[in-house]
């Protein structure tokens, strides 16, 4: 079986560098994944702030990581940087938490552990199984989930699911898609939510969500 590689456009390192437009800069990450050369991409930190454009000058896969040089284009600051960290923060921060999120109804989530599964109806109709980043569970509630009975986030753990998952753009940024059934062994945690006196979800994800 050959090595799975994945082309990337964000290079998010932990690497501290005083970086400066037309400089180069080594750089070494963990994981199959890979980007073109000379095509530009951008450099942020582990907090997802977005730190300069950068273009891929070399890179040699080995040993389960990556390994290479990039050159600087150019350079954020100020509001240019926080507006940018603000949009990173909504499509990407999801990809680092542990889990995904799923919202169901308590009779479905019943059910579910009967059955060890949960299958909805957009598994045949687009494929997938829709599930959400943390960042866009009170999004997704207040659109779809109004008139759920006894509404119930469920808290998964992406290493337990053993169907693919896959991250895709939708409206608001990257979401998860789980490509199967989504075996009930893997949801950690349920959460209870319910509308407010206002007819709204309010979900604050730090303090309840796993």
């Amino acid at each position: 079986m050959g090595v799975k590689l994945e082309v990337n456009s964000v290079l998010c390192t932990e690497q501290k560098y005083e970086l400066k437009v037309g400089k180069l800069y080594p750089f070494n990450i963990p994981g199959n994944r890979f980007f073109s050369n000379e095509t530009p991409i951008w450099l942020t930190n582990l907090n997802w702030l977005p730190l300069a454009e950068i273009s891929i000058i070399s890179q040699t896969l080995e040993n389960n990581g990556l390994t290479g040089r990039f050159r600087v284009d150019y350079l954020y600051q100020g509001d240019e940087q926080q507006t940018l960290a603000n949009i990173f923060s909504r499509m990407y921060v999801g990809l680092n938490d542990p889990f995904i999120y799923l919202i169901a109804s308590e009779a479905e989530y019943q059910a579910s552990q009967i059955s060890g599964q949960i299958i909805r109806d957009s598994l045949q109709a687009e494929g997938f199984i829709h599930a959400s980043p943390k960042s866009q569970l009170n999004r997704v509630a207040n659109k779809f989930y109004k008139n759920t009975q006894s509404p119930l986030i469920l808290v998964v753990d992406k290493t337990k699911i053993t169907s693919p998952v896959k991250w895709e753009p939708a409206k608001g940024g990257l979401y998860p898609h789980i490509y199967g059934p989504l075996n009930i062994d893997a949801v950690v945690k349920t959460e209870a939510i319910a509308l407010n006196e206002s007819g709204e979800f309010f979900i604050d994800a730090h303090s309840r969500i796993l």
